[in-house]
């Protein structure tokens, strides 16, 4: 991929639903609602989903259809924005590519066209947030096409500028996230890599839970944690009812202030004096 002013943030996380899609909408929302120009892009081949987080039962072909275009060398932004759908956020705007109508339908995208329309959004665009597939294995491929199976994701996380690592708070997602974690420092990404803890919670491991994934991760993956996203299922499900981003859902969220403060301080890189006051009242009222 060639040098463009946008930044380019991937959000993955191995299988096993930890929420990697409502963290890459969260991200997305809180940088347009920064007044922020944001493209985010579901470039997830095995189970896209913003469609239907987002209600956009009648949305344009998204993916599939940008890629024909691409292949035809008639990609540009005019078409990205006829392909897409345009999400006002408090004062700023959204726009969202949504994905594959079909997983069997994952080797008409292969990376290349990808990193063409990457591009092309970059022209315009402040920030570029993929939402990609969890495997990044390599080695799978189809006997009637050239296309890797995971080579999306896999170019993804190679060559974003920052990749946000969703791990899930409870011992079988911390276990797959040290897993998936070793394929994903294989794949030597070229920028920052943050790893961040969702669904925080005193339920599974006890009071001293942040403490535990911090040690877990450090003493068995030499990882560092990046941020804790606190469970608050009463905004998420109420963002997912409304099918908005939980930023125009309940704006007090534990949730949502974790997600705004870990993308201002650690995706965007400001800092003020009230970001420890406020990262310890984010994550101060866990269920």
């Amino acid at each position: 991929m060639e040098s463009s002013d946008a930044q380019l943030i991937s959000v993955w996380s191995p299988i096993g639903s930890p929420g990697k899609s409502t963290i890459a909408l969260s991200i997305a929302a809180e940088l347009a609602e920064s007044g922020k120009k944001v493209f985010l892009l579901d470039a997830d081949t095995w189970a896209p989903s913003l469609d239907l987080q987002l209600g956009l039962s009648d949305h344009p072909a998204g993916l599939a259809a940008a890629c024909r275009l691409v292949a035809q060398e008639r990609f540009d932004l005019e078409q990205l924005n006829r392909l897409s759908t345009e999400l006002s956020i408090g004062a700023g705007s959204l726009t969202v590519m949504t994905g594959l109508s079909s997983e069997s339908r994952w080797p008409e995208v292969s990376s290349e066209k990808l990193d063409d329309l990457v591009m092309v959004a970059s022209k315009e665009f402040d920030f570029v947030v993929l939402d990609v597939a969890s495997p990044i294995g390599g080695g799978l491929v189809s006997l009637t096409s050239p296309v890797e199976r995971n080579a999306v994701s896999r170019w993804a996380v190679t060559y974003s500028d920052k990749v946000v690592a969703v791990c899930g708070a409870d011992p079988i997602s911390v276990a797959r996230f040290l897993n998936a974690a070793t394929q994903l420092s294989e794949l030597n990404p070229k920028g920052l890599v943050f790893n961040l803890v969702n669904r925080l919670r005193t339920s599974v491991l006890g009071s001293s839970a942040k403490q535990q994934i911090i040690q877990t991760l450090s003493r068995m993956g030499q990882l560092e944690v990046n941020g804790f996203i606190p469970d608050d299922p009463a905004a998420a499900d109420a963002a997912l009812k409304d099918s908005v981003p939980i930023a125009l859902g309940k704006r007090s969220s534990q949730a949502r202030l974790a997600i705004a403060l870990f993308t201002r301080t650690q995706l965007v890189g400001e800092r003020n004096q009230l970001d420890g006051r406020l990262c310890k009242r984010a994550i101060a009222k866990l269920g």
